[in-house]
């Protein structure tokens, strides 16, 4: 009779471990974005309880820095339960889904956003937005000055507006480095002239050369040397007078 009891306790334990189970699952939706506990990391993978039966697994290559156990991450749920049983997830789908997220809020709000110019491709450039999502920079929208040579941009790592998100219901991201720069400007130009007067003697950087002067860089915005302002003398070649 007792054996029959222990028998029975066994059978409605598992039986509510199966609902249990089943109910984890029942919870998590494939594509979903879920919060997870790290539970355990090594140099090649990293382990998060996500509340299904197994824990989910992310290789360690899709973080900039590993996590340590008790951190919580950010995962979309790509299986609820594969062959194996486990529970597939990534941390690359999470980053895109925030970094989606964050694109959007900063098209509404005409907020910066940070890239880098990867390449030069038709009337423009390749900005990478990171994860994988990409925008393109037209070369009149690039800088606050004409650009000769667009190879001198690539690599660089800027701040940029987005112009425009969507196109005919696809993502075509479209961004503007120029405005930034400009407002850049603006504000190193009111910077300067709130500590300096017209009159005062200042220090600054050659930076290119014209047929009228020199354009002088005075600490994040260009001021320009007139060909009459270099020497008492006439003046015919301003390389002869200051030098980069």
């Amino acid at each position: 009779m007792e054996q029959m009891e222990v028998e029975k306790n066994e059978v409605d334990i598992q039986t509510q471990l199966q609902e249990e189970y089943l109910k984890s699952l029942d919870a998590l939706e494939e594509g979903q974005l879920v919060e997870g506990t790290v539970v355990q990391v090594s140099n090649e993978r990293v382990f998060v309880d996500v509340g299904g039966k197994s824990e989910g697994e992310i290789p360690a290559i899709e973080f900039t820095e590993l996590p340590e156990v008790g951190d919580v991450v950010s995962v979309v749920v790509v299986n609820k339960e594969n062959k194996h049983g486990a529970v597939v997830v990534s941390k690359q789908k999470a980053d895109t889904k925030h970094l989606w997220k964050n694109l959007k809020q900063a098209h509404t709000d005409k907020t910066l956003v940070e890239g880098t110019i990867d390449k030069v491709i038709k009337s423009g450039y390749e900005v990478d937005l990171s994860y994988g999502v990409k925008a393109f920079l037209p070369i009149s929208q690039s800088d606050s000055q004409k650009v000769d040579d667009p190879e001198s941009l690539v690599g660089i790592k800027s701040m940029f507006y987005i112009e425009r998100l969507y196109s005919d219901g696809k993502s075509n991201i479209v961004v503007n480095r120029r405005k930034y720069l400009e407002e850049l400007i603006d504000t190193n130009r009111e910077t300067f002239f709130s500590t300096v007067a017209v009159g005062d003697v200042v220090k600054g950087v050659v930076k290119s050369f014209t047929s009228f002067g020199a354009f002088i860089d005075l600490g994040g915005f260009d001021g320009l040397l007139h060909i009459n302002d270099m020497s008492w003398g006439h003046v015919t070649r301003p390389k002869d007078y200051v030098k980069k």
